[in-house]
């Protein structure tokens, strides 16, 4: 499958994300985004609303002073399984795998290029052939402006999207959907095979 060697490589720790989390996070963080819809969301023994997460980004955000610990930044990388009820799609499931990096700083838009950078530099390390979109508008409303980035394998029609990010408050980071990743590279071999 994928290494995180590349992630290592330039200087991320590994970071374990748990599956269930506070239903709040998702709901500050993401905003009006079509993601508070698709959450698989129910209260816990307590009644306190949780939810499986439907994506990582928001755990960052939220936890960034904790896990800078002191420092003045930190890359950190992770394997998450996230879950979205939304129509499933080619490589796209109601239960995903999500890689990502999150470099937690002060200055979102360096982190943003070593961001892009990195995710750029794990699809040439597969050898992908692949577009980058570097000012797409992402949904989410936590990025600064809406401004992100998007890298998209044109292989896959018309669920194209690999990998998207962009820089927020603190920081920057993108994510890449595993299936997706495998699915693009799968056709890719056939096509240069």
């Amino acid at each position: 499958m994928v290494s995180g060697a590349t992630f290592i490589d330039a200087g991320a720790e590994e970071a374990i994300v748990p599956a269930l989390w506070s239903q709040d996070t998702f709901i500050e963080k993401a905003g009006g985004s079509e993601i508070i819809g698709q959450m698989w969301a129910f209260p816990d023994k307590k009644g306190r609303p949780c939810c499986l997460i439907p994506e990582v980004t928001a755990l960052f955000q939220e936890r960034c002073q904790e896990l800078l610990e002191g420092r003045r930044e930190r890359m950190l990388f992770y394997v998450a399984r996230c879950y979205r009820y939304e129509r499933p799609q080619a490589g796209r499931y109601r239960e995903f795998v999500q890689l990502g990096f999150e470099y937690l700083c002060p200055d979102p838009e360096r982190a943003l290029l070593a961001s892009r950078e990195l995710a750029a530099g794990f699809l040439d390390s597969l050898g992908l052939r692949y577009a980058l979109d570097p000012a797409a508008k992402r949904g989410l409303s936590y990025y600064l402006n809406g401004q992100g980035f998007e890298i998209r394998c044109t292989e896959l029609g018309a669920q194209q999207q690999v990998a998207g990010g962009g820089a927020y408050r603190e920081g920057a980071g993108f994510g890449l959907g595993a299936e997706r990743l495998l699915l693009a590279m799968g056709l890719q071999d056939r096509l240069t095979g």
